[in-house]
């Protein structure tokens, strides 16, 4: 029999490699009321509770609602596609395995996260996002349930199978009330259950995050690359500089591995943080741009 339990997975940013003409990214609207908006002049009616896909080249590209206005992104060659959120809306990614048995589970690992939805905190493997384009990182789309036990043909030599799906806030919730058995269980918390925040449209940072004057002395490099990648809009010129790149961030990981040692734990929190962030910007599939 397989079972099926939760984890988080860490997906790793891929910089090189082919890519495909065009991305098949999927417009979503998660609301009650239909939706138009406009992709380079292209009327996109997209129904309530209901999603759509398009297919963009790499470059630019400008996309017009009546909530976000006039926004300008730049889709980069080497990505993967995505979701589209015109309304800003919350969605969460979550991460299942499937196992033929319970002992397994030591051969992927539990990791757990905690993010919060109206109010109500919600442990495991989930991570939420408002972003206007959202990298994919899912095997089942918003529109997409996860496949019951019965239907997962096979698991390989480790016994398992993980699986990602990207829910609304509102299916989410229903998802773990399911799961757990606790139906009701968010409006006991939330009488007047899931009310969505408003967000507003972030661009693209203009630079990389601040650096410990020891790490800085070696990042200029990246950070003069970043700031060409942000106005690249061919996809030769965005691949050779997704190489540039790969090489720039090996050369400052060898100048600096042996530099945190010495130095604050804040330094090295810094430290991180720039190279996860460079690392998500630059792999990408779109950004706003700043």
């Amino acid at each position: 029999m397989i079972k099926r339990f939760a984890v988080l997975l860490s997906a790793a940013v891929a910089i090189t490699g082919c890519s495909s003409p065009a991305q098949t990214f999927e417009i979503d609207n998660p609301g009650a009321t239909p939706l138009t908006l406009r992709i380079d002049g292209n009327e996109l009616p997209i129904a309530a509770h209901a999603s759509r896909p398009v297919k963009l080249k790499p470059g630019e590209h400008h996309l017009q609602t009546d909530q976000l206005g006039d926004v300008r992104f730049i889709v980069y060659a080497s990505g993967k596609g995505g979701l589209i959120n015109p309304t800003l809306a919350e969605y969460v990614i979550a991460n299942e395995i499937y196992v033929t048995g319970e002992d397994k589970l030591q051969h992927f690992g539990s990791l757990k996260n905690q993010i919060e939805l109206g109010g109500v905190t919600f442990e495991g493997p989930y991570q939420t996002t408002h972003d206007l384009f959202i990298d994919q990182a899912w095997s089942f789309g918003v529109r997409e349930p996860f496949p019951e036990v019965q239907t997962v043909a096979h698991v390989d030599a480790s016994g398992g199978r993980i699986n990602a799906k990207i829910f609304t806030a509102p299916d989410f919730i229903a998802y773990v009330e399911a799961g757990t058995g606790q139906p009701g269980a968010y409006a006991r918390q939330q009488p007047q259950g899931y009310v969505a925040p408003a967000y507003t449209l972030e661009a693209a940072p203009t630079a990389l995050p601040p650096l410990d004057p020891a790490f800085e002395v070696h990042a200029g490099p990246l950070r003069e690359l970043y700031t060409r990648y942000l106005h690249a809009t061919s996809a030769d010129a965005q691949l050779q500089l997704q190489q540039e790149a790969f090489q720039a961030q090996m050369a400052f990981t060898a100048a600096t591995a042996r530099l945190g040692s010495g130095l604050p734990k804040e330094a090295n929190e810094g430290y991180n943080t720039f190279v996860k962030t460079r690392s998500t910007l630059m792999g990408s599939a779109a950004l706003v741009v700043p």
